[in-house]
C-alpha cells in the first residue's frame, strides 16, 4: 500500500468528515500533509503502520505503535493519526463482511476526529495523544451506537462481553442510554450472533458510590445505578476525574480547578479535602 494515494485530497474530502474530524482540526491536518508526504522516512513508518493496522483487523491486542510514533514536531501522533486515516476504507470493508452498514461502521471510527478533539481541549493544540485506544475501534471491536460506545471483547472462561465507553457528546440521559442499550441488543443479535455479548461492563469513575452520592437524582447517578459493582476493576480515580471533567492532565491544583457546574464543584471539593475518587467496575446483564 502507498499511503501517499489515499492522503491526497481526492480521497480524504469525502472521507474526513465521516471520520469525525472538526474545522480547526481539519484545517491543522490539510496543511501538514505535504510535508509528511516529502519527507521518505514518514512515509516510509506511515507503509508500515497502514500495512499493520490492515494485518491486524480483528486483532486489537497486536501492539502496533512505539514510543517514537506517539511524538512528531508537527503534532503529537501525527502518523498513527494519517495510518487510520489511510486505512479507515479498509476497516468499513471488513464490517460490511457481517452486513454492518457502511453509516454505522464510519459512524464507530468517528471517535479518531473526536479523540483529536480531545487532545486540543486537553493540550490546547493538535495532536492525538489517545492513539493506542483507538487501536479497538481500528480492529472492528468498537461501536457507536446512540448515546454510548461499545467495546466487543473475549472473556477469559469463553463467551463474549460489550464494554461500554461513554464519550463526551451530550447529556447522559435515561431516555438516550436505554435508546442505546436497546440499539446495542439489536446490533449485537443481527451482525455478531457468534459473539453474542452475555453481559455489559462499564469500568469508570463515573461509578464512584461517592459520586451518585453527590449528586442524587443526575443523570450521572441514573447511569450508574444501572450497573452491580464488583471488587475486580477497582484503581484510583483522581486522574481520570481531573481528565473527564476538565480535560487536563498530571498533577493540579484543586484550587485551581474550575467550579461552573455542581459536577466540577464536587470533583474539586472532594480532592480539596483530601479525598480521593476511584474508578470502579459495574456489571449488566444484556438480553433484557
Amino acid at each position: 500500500m502507498d499511503v501517499r494515494l489515499r492522503l491526497r485530497e481526492e480521497h480524504l474530502d469525502p472521507r474526513l468528515p465521516l471520520l469525525g474530524f472538526h474545522d480547526d482540526d481539519l484545517f491543522d491536518l490539510l496543511t501538514r500533509i505535504p510535508a509528511i508526504g516529502a519527507d521518505p522516512a514518514a512515509v516510509a513508518r506511515l507503509n508500515e503502520l497502514a500495512a499493520a493496522l490492515v494485518a491486524h483487523l480483528d486483532d486489537p491486542g497486536a501492539e502496533l505503535y512505539t514510543d517514537d510514533d506517539a511524538d512528531h514536531p508537527l503534532g503529537a501522533g501525527l502518523l498513527p493519526m494519517l495510518a487510520m486515516i489511510a486505512t479507515a476504507d479498509d476497516v468499513v470493508q471488513r464490517l460490511r463482511e457481517r452486513e454492518i452498514p457502511d453509516e454505522l461502521g464510519w459512524r464507530s471510527l468517528s471517535d479518531l476526529g473526536q479523540q483529536v478533539w480531545v487532545h486540543r481541549q486537553t493540550f490546547g493544540e493538535f495532536g492525538l495523544h489517545t492513539h493506542r485506544w483507538l487501536r479497538i475501534a481500528w480492529a472492528g471491536r468498537l461501536f457507536w451506537l446512540g448515546r454510548l460506545q461499545y467495546e466487543l471483547a473475549a472473556l477469559d472462561g469463553g463467551g463474549w462481553e460489550a464494554s461500554i465507553h461513554i464519550p463526551q457528546t451530550g447529556s447522559l440521559t435515561p431516555a438516550a442510554v436505554d435508546e442505546s442499550l436497546a440499539l446495542a441488543e439489536e446490533f449485537f443479535a443481527r451482525h455478531f450472533p457468534d459473539r453474542l455479548p452475555v453481559r455489559y461492563r462499564c469500568t469508570s469513575w463515573l461509578l464512584d458510590p461517592e459520586l451518585g452520592a453527590g449528586l442524587p437524582g443526575s443523570n450521572i447517578a441514573s447511569f450508574a445505578e444501572r450497573f452491580a459493582l464488583t471488587e475486580q476493576g477497582t484503581s484510583p480515580g483522581d486522574a481520570d476525574a481531573i481528565f473527564f471533567t476538565y480535560r487536563r492532565r498530571g498533577t493540579t491544583d484543586p484550587a485551581a480547578l474550575p467550579q461552573r457546574t455542581s459536577l466540577e464543584r464536587l470533583v474539586a471539593d472532594r480532592l480539596a479535602a483530601g479525598q480521593h475518587w476511584q474508578v470502579r467496575t459495574g456489571i449488566l446483564s444484556a438480553h433484557g
